[in-house]
């Protein structure tokens, strides 16, 4: 079954995208309490009471992040997306491929080492999680300066593409 080539993205997709996107600042900002706990946990320690909203939150919102990023997944697979534009140089082309395959991917393996470290206690999991979580943060910067170049520097659609739905 071939993925249909769509002109624009759905309000499901461009939901889904401010969703994750929001929600991987909100790991952002509670990474800290969770090293600090998983340093407890790994120092054979009690995690610190004050640590355990933060902790909560991480794991919340790790779980959300997977789920979301399988559902957008799965509509992407379904649904198809628009192609990246046809007169773009093919590097750029390639790396806009590239980091797109690489995000869903991260967005899927991060949450899953979380879990494999937190809740399975596979320690040799936690370092890969954070390798990859840095990796993810870095990933995110490019996609940001891809969109910021197309609008700005190569005057495409790409940005609007993700702010208002395909009819």
């Amino acid at each position: 079954m071939a993925v249909p080539v769509r002109k624009g993205y759905s309000t499901l997709q461009i939901g889904l995208h401010w969703v994750i996107a929001l929600l991987i600042v909100v790991q952002i900002l509670y990474h800290e309490p969770m090293v600090a706990a998983w340093e407890a946990v790994r120092d054979g320690l009690a995690i610190p009471a004050d640590l355990n909203v933060g902790v909560t939150v991480h794991t919340v919102v790790g779980v959300s992040v997977l789920l979301l990023a399988l559902l957008r997944l799965g509509v992407r697979i379904t649904r198809g997306a628009p192609r990246v534009p046809e007169n773009e140089p093919a590097p750029l082309k390639f790396v806009a491929n590239a980091t797109h395959i690489l995000l869903y991917a991260l967005m899927i393996a991060i949450p899953l080492g979380g879990l494999a470290a937190w809740a399975g206690g596979i320690k040799q999991a936690a370092p890969i999680h954070g390798l990859a979580a840095n990796l993810l943060f870095v990933l995110v910067l490019i996609h940001i300066a891809g969109a910021l170049y197309q609008r700005f520097v190569l005057k495409t659609d790409v940005m609007s593409r993700m702010a208002i739905p395909e009819k």
